[in-house]
């Protein structure tokens, strides 16, 4: 039993962990994204690479906390898992200040996880109509208003060099997805969809004037 718990210590060199947490964010990413054109998939295996890169350092091998710890001399960034909040000791607020990062960051990955799964049942109960309830009545793409808070939240959390570098690109990537997604809905709604545009917001909710 003990071998079987093994399996989710939190520390570093855990493979296993990182592939849980790889195989469970395919599950999501894909089922929330809805990849069916090849510029989804290819959108979609982007995000999949971005996970990848994530929880690879979170709990496998560290590479960007070696690099702190050798611009900044100091040897726990590598070795104690607890300082991959990295943002509060890089500004010096310490370990109350990487638990208030913590619960920050997990608070955006949880709200965007609800907001897309949220949006996504929308969208399966449409059957192909123009959802305009719900999430729907504010913004058009509240899937990857999810994904966005997720990637904030995650860097917020667990800042890694690649994901910082990664972050804009996703993001343009995504919205450019939604664009073209709103060029199709135009065509298959005309007028509605006009209108829809109107009284919504893209990724956040219009503000009334």
């Amino acid at each position: 039993m003990s071998r079987f718990w093994e399996i989710f210590r939190i520390g570093y060199d855990n493979w296993w962990l990182v592939a849980i947490y790889i195989a469970v964010l395919a599950v999501f990413l894909f089922g929330i994204l809805r990849p069916r054109t090849r510029k989804q998939w290819r959108s979609a295996g982007m995000a999949q690479a971005w996970v990848i890169a994530l929880y690879a350092e979170m709990y496998g091998l560290p590479l960007t906390m070696y690099g702190v710890a050798a611009v900044t001399g100091q040897t726990e960034y590598a070795t104690n898992h607890f300082r991959g909040h990295a943002w509060a000791f890089l500004f010096g607020w310490g370990d109350t200040g990487a638990i208030i990062i913590d619960v920050v960051g997990q608070t955006f990955i949880a709200t965007g996880a609800i907001i897309a799964l949220l949006g996504w049942r929308q969208i399966y109960r449409g059957k192909g109509e123009l959802v305009q309830t719900g999430l729907y009545r504010h913004i058009r793409h509240p899937q990857y208003t999810g994904f966005f808070l997720f990637l904030v939240g995650s860097i917020i959390n667990w800042p890694t060099l690649i994901t910082l570098v990664m972050f804009p690109l996703l993001c343009w990537t995504y919205y450019r997805l939604a664009r073209d997604e709103e060029a199709d809905a135009m065509v298959a709604f005309g007028d509605e969809y006009r209108a829809y545009q109107q009284t919504s917001g893209m990724f956040l909710p219009r503000l009334s004037l």
